[in-house]
């Protein structure tokens, strides 16, 4: 091990102290980065996600609900071709702007993991810069 002042610390050379201490201070920069970045795609996906479900549910309504409108129609006081368009019409539409919503958020999300992946190479061809300086 080094005596104080020869360039050692801890038996390190101070350069290679400077190396570490560049790729640590861009390691927590580029986590800083990332994490705000990972946030935002993991949201993203989970809402698409979640409204495709919910989208698909709806669709489920429509047919369960034509269906029973069909069944019923004897019961109904519109005509039984009405009654059940008219519900298979308000669920689809739903289903269709959910559907929407859900690719929309998807697309999003997949933005987010592009930005991640170009962050990601930003902050490798920094560090190589840096190492390289010496």
């Amino acid at each position: 091990m080094g005596a104080a002042g020869d360039g050692y610390a801890h038996g390190m050379p101070e350069s290679a102290e400077n190396v570490v201490a560049v790729v640590v201070e861009e390691a927590m920069g580029v986590r800083e980065e990332l994490g705000e970045a990972v946030a935002e795609a993991v949201d993203g996906t989970r809402g698409g996600v979640s409204a495709l479900a919910a989208g698909g549910a709806c669709g489920l309504l429509a047919v369960l609900t034509a269906h029973t409108a069909l069944r019923e129609r004897l019961a109904r006081s519109w005509s039984p071709e009405l009654a059940a368009g008219a519900l298979v019409l308000t669920y689809a539409g739903g289903a269709t702007a959910l559907v929407r919503y859900g690719r929309t958020r998807l697309r999003r999300a997949r933005e987010a993991s592009r930005e991640v992946v170009e962050v990601s190479r930003d902050a490798v061809a920094r560090t190589a810069d840096e190492l390289a300086r010496g």
